[in-house]
């Protein structure tokens, strides 16, 4: 399948819900779709990292396969003593390790494919995008740092939490990077549902959700206008927590399947619109 470039690859975020993104980066490389540019966020940028640096689909789905929450995040023992100086319900010091040891390349002028990471910055109050050159692993961190679950990263003299709070689908850096398409699945969305939420991280997920869907949608009507924009929207027939992470191999093969799917229906479009 042919788009024309330069082509963007804009990865949202959605925590557990981010391995939609590694089965919708296993059909974009059987269709034969060449990336331009990457812009990611929160989980997005995760995903993102390792799709710039060169890794392949297939150890891409080993590594989300493979990781067990306490290779990422553990609880923050330091918070219960000192929770003004360490806020966050979780440490992400373990992801900062795993991050060391499996990205192929941790510097942005190493990756094969230009990167831009979001993140949101707490004292000018809006979206913060880094690129190169420079070390990825700092503003990659921050980029995850949903409010409340984990503490904000410093660097410098400002704090930077989860890029998903001001830009979670970092449309406009695929603009001002001259994409003229660009490519996506959706990995926020709040369908109506009769079930109650419960507890605290149920009902601050799904609050987070539902700030985050509305956003975007916002954000995809201004994009839309000056850039083709090719949107999977993946159907799961059950809710996925944002922290859930047993779902991941029916996700990861949901956005696979649905992605080749979405490009079929394109295509046949095309040839009976010719």
């Amino acid at each position: 399948m042919e788009i024309a470039p330069p082509l963007a690859l804009v990865l949202c975020g959605g925590a557990s819900r981010g391995a939609f993104e590694v089965g919708f980066y296993r059909a974009l490389k059987e269709l034969g779709l060449r990336i331009d540019f990457i812009a990611g966020s929160s989980i997005g940028a995760l995903n993102g990292a390792y799709i710039a640096a060169g890794m392949p689909p297939g150890e891409l789905a080993r590594l989300w396969l493979g990781i067990r929450r306490r290779d990422a995040i553990r609880w923050n023992w330091k918070g219960l003593i000192q929770p003004r100086d360490h806020p966050g319900l979780y440490t992400l010091d373990t992801l900062r390790e795993f991050l060391r040891r499996t990205l192929p390349a941790t510097r942005f002028e190493d990756l094969p494919i230009p990167l831009t990471i979001t993140t949101t910055d707490l004292q000018l109050g809006k979206a913060v995008h880094w690129h190169g050159p420079g070390d990825i692993i700092e503003p990659l961190v921050a980029s995850l740092s949903l409010p409340v679950f984990f503490a904000p990263v410093r660097i410098g003299d400002h704090q930077y939490v989860d890029g998903g709070v001001a830009n979670n689908v970092p449309l406009n850096e695929a603009k001002a990077f001259g994409a003229r398409h660009s490519l996506m699945i959706q990995c926020v969305c709040c369908p109506s549902t009769p079930g109650l939420f419960v507890g605290l991280l149920g009902i601050l997920g799904r609050s987070l959700s539902i700030a985050f869907d509305s956003k975007y949608n916002v954000d995809l009507e201004r994009s839309g206008e000056t850039m083709q924009i090719h949107i999977v929207r993946p159907a799961l027939p059950r809710q996925v927590g944002l922290l859930d992470f047993s779902h991941t191999a029916e996700l990861i093969e949901t956005g696979y399947r649905q992605t080749l799917e979405y490009f079929r229906t394109q295509s046949r479009h095309r040839s009976t619109a010719v």
